[in-house]
């Protein structure tokens, strides 16, 4: 019985070092190796819609900003705004079934009819902008620079722009294609021809949303809204590399099925996105101190300024809460007009502060 028992033990221990160096030895999968290019060229690309958007956009904020030489339609504003009744010049757009409306966040959906009212208002204005008084302004260096104002000194056509890039672009770049767009519930096995895996679309239309060419930022021609902003604040946060950088490697790794690294990029891309918000609200910072004396000039680059703080707002997956985003706004003259130089001190050290500019809030 006592050797059976000694028998059958070692024959136990046996098995059991023969099953602990098995698993001892296996190895993990290694990192998938590929190739990351230098433009933006892969294989079945497609940000069309992104495209198309983004030139809707830009019709709206270049009828905005006529009010400077006469009334502006609001109606066709309106309709640009859910793309009724052919409002565009361009065909491509008119016929292309998308709107602008139902991709913003909920919230600036509601906020464009309101801009676009003051603006229609202000562009019927018989009397030259000044305190207490909407109409449209000149700069007092140079008269051929107008600006539409509000009575308080906001120019609403800015803050509409503004609010696109947060409330449209950024929305759309994070929360459908960066948080939704990557997920495991995402296909990124059937490919379509044109457009690639669903996965592999959905990082397009993200890298379309930013505005750039294939090759920026070699290239720079063309860019629009965020496209044109990371390269105005590129002296201070170096957003282009940063951007193209990660925009490149994360379409390779979707492409090569490298789940990590895409999830990597992705989140660089979001964090990233919304620096640069604050890092284009210094950019208008320093603006204001430019034209401290031309109050027309001034006013709508603190308009700019407003817009891209109030933007924030937009952005559901932000670091920034709503009450560090409302402390900011607080600090803004409830009246453009009657902005001082302190009141400009204290917004720029508290977006500085927030994002991490300090050293560099006077360059961007």
């Amino acid at each position: 019985m006592r050797k059976s028992f000694i028998a059958l033990s070692v024959i136990s221990a046996a098995l059991l070092l023969a099953t602990s160096c098995k698993k001892s030895s296996t190895k993990t999968d290694p990192a998938p190796t590929y190739t990351v290019p230098t433009t933006y060229n892969f294989t079945n690309v497609n940000y069309s819609d992104a495209t198309t958007r983004l030139s809707m956009a830009n019709e709206m904020a270049v009828l905005m900003a006529s009010a400077t030489i006469g009334p502006v339609d609001g109606q066709r504003l309106l309709n640009m705004f859910t793309n009724t009744n052919s409002p565009f010049a361009s065909s491509t757009s008119n016929t292309s079934g998308l709107q602008l409306k139902d991709q913003c966040f909920t919230q600036l959906q509601t906020d464009i009819p309101n801009f676009i009212d003051s603006i229609v208002m202000v562009s019927n204005s018989t009397q030259p902008a000044s305190r207490g008084v909407a109409g449209i302004g000149a700069s007092s260096v140079t008269p051929t620079s107008k600006y539409p104002q509000t009575a308080t000194g906001v120019n609403y056509a800015q803050v509409f722009k503004k609010s696109i890039m947060g409330g449209l672009i950024c929305y759309e770049i994070v929360n459908n294609y960066m948080v939704n767009g990557i997920s495991s519930s995402v296909d990124n096995s059937t490919v379509v021809a044109g457009s690639g895996t669903a996965m592999e679309h959905n990082w397009d239309l993200a890298f379309g949303y930013w505005g750039v060419p294939i090759n920026f930022p070699t290239v720079k021609t063309g860019v629009l809204f965020w496209g044109s902003y990371t390269s105005q604040i590129d002296s201070g946060y170096h957003a282009n590399m940063i951007l193209m950088n990660s925009f490149l490697k994360g379409r390779a790794a979707i492409s090569n099925k490298d789940v990590a690294t895409t999830k990597a990029q992705a989140t660089i891309i979001m964090q990233t996105f919304e620096r640069a918000t604050g890092a284009a609200a210094l950019q208008e910072i320093n603006e204001i101190k430019e034209a401290l004396t031309d109050n027309v000039k001034r006013n709508s680059a603190l308009s700019e300024c407003y817009g891209f703080v109030n933007s924030l707002k937009y952005n559901p997956a932000r670091k920034i809460t709503d009450a560090q985003i409302n402390a900011i706004l607080a600090l803004f003259p409830k009246n453009f007009w009657d902005l001082t130089t302190t009141d400009i001190d204290n917004i720029q050290n508290a977006i500085a502060t927030q994002y991490d500019f300090q050293d560099v809030k006077d360059i961007l």
